[in-house]
C-alpha cells in the first residue's frame, strides 16, 4: 500500500506514536485512489487555511499513503509538514478545550467563550458541538467583537455547506459578509480561530469567499459574477480553490481580475 519508502517510514512512525491503525484511513484512502477528490493537494491546501483540521490531517495522510510512490520530494515534504501542522494543532485545541468547557460553564452568557469553543470542537471535528456552541454565542451578540461574530455566521453557513444545505449556507455567508457595526466592540482577538481583524467597513473576505463556492454549487452564474467583481474591488484576486469551482461554470476569474486591473488604470 505504502511504495514510497519515505513515506511508508513516516507514517509508520507518526501512527505508532499516535497509536493508531492505518486501517483507519482506509475509506478515505480509497476516495483518493479512485480519483473522488478531483484535485486532492488543492482540496488540502484549502483545508489546512480553514479550522477543519481533523479532516486535513486525514487527507493529508491519505494522499501521502496513496500517492507517495508518484510524489516528488517536495510534494512529499509538504504532505508532511502539514500533517505536522495539523497535528501540532490538534495537541493544542485537545489541551485547551478542558478549559474552554470550564469557562463556558462558568458563565455560559459569554458569547466569546462560546465561540472559542466552537472553533476548537470544530477543529477536533465535533460538528454538532461546534454548531451548539456557534448558534449559543449568536444569542449573546453584546459579549461578541465584530470578528467573532462574523465567524460564527460564517462557520454555521459552512456547516450548512458541508451538508449539502446550499441554500441555508448561503443566508449564514450573507449575513457574516455583511455584518457591520459602529458601536463600541468587546473583545481580545482570536488565538486559535480564523476572525479577520481590519475595517469593519469591508465585507468579509472569507464569507465572500464561501459565497462564491455556493453560488458555484447552486449554478447562478449571474450573480457569482458579479460577486466576483465585488471581491476583486475589495480583495484582489480570488484564491484558487474558489477560482476553480467558478471555472466549472465557465467563469474566468483570472480574466475578470486582469480586467478590472486594465479597467482601473484605465479610470
Amino acid at each position: 500500500m505504502l511504495e514510497n519508502t519515505w513515506a511508508r517510514e513516516y507514517l509508520t512512525v507518526l501512527f505508532e506514536a499516535l497509536g493508531k491503525d492505518l486501517e483507519e484511513l482506509s475509506d478515505l484512502m480509497l476516495a483518493v485512489a479512485q480519483n473522488e477528490v478531483e484535485d486532492p493537494l488543492l482540496e488540502i491546501r484549502f483545508r489546512r487555511q480553514s479550522g477543519s483540521t481533523v479532516q486535513c490531517f486525514n487527507l493529508a495522510v491519505a494522499v501521502l499513503a496513496v500517492r507517495g510512490e508518484d510524489a516528488s520530494l517536495p510534494i512529499a515534504a509538504d504532505l508532511i509538514e502539514t500533517i505536522e501542522e495539523c497535528n501540532s494543532k490538534l495537541l493544542a485545541f485537545q489541551e485547551e478545550l478542558p478549559r474552554l468547557r470550564d469557562a463556558v460553564a462558568k458563565n455560559p452568557e459569554d458569547g466569546e467563550n462560546l465561540a472559542r469553543l466552537g472553533v476548537a470542537l470544530l477543529a477536533l471535528d465535533d460538528r454538532d458541538s461546534a454548531l451548539t456552541a456557534f448558534t449559543k454565542a449568536l444569542e449573546h451578540q453584546d459579549t461578541l467583537c465584530i470578528h467573532w461574530e462574523r465567524d460564527c455566521l460564517n462557520n454555521i453557513g459552512w456547516d450548512h455547506y458541508q451538508r449539502g444545505e446550499h441554500e441555508q449556507a448561503l443566508g449564514w455567508f450573507e449575513l457574516a459578509c455583511r455584518l457591520k457595526r459602529s458601536a463600541p466592540e468587546r473583545g481580545s482577538g482570536n488565538p486559535l480561530g480564523s476572525a479577520t481583524e481590519g475595517d469593519d467597513d469591508l465585507p468579509y473576505n472569507l464569507a465572500l469567499e464561501n459565497v462564491l463556492l455556493t453560488l458555484a454549487k447552486m449554478g447562478r452564474l449571474s450573480e457569482a459574477t458579479a460577486r466576483l467583481q465585488e471581491y476583486h474591488s475589495h480583495f484582489g484576486r480570488l484564491p484558487d480553490y474558489e477560482a476553480r469551482a467558478l471555472e466549472k461554470m465557465g467563469l474566468q476569474p483570472d480574466v475578470i481580475y486582469i480586467r478590472s486591473r486594465i479597467e482601473r488604470y484605465a479610470r
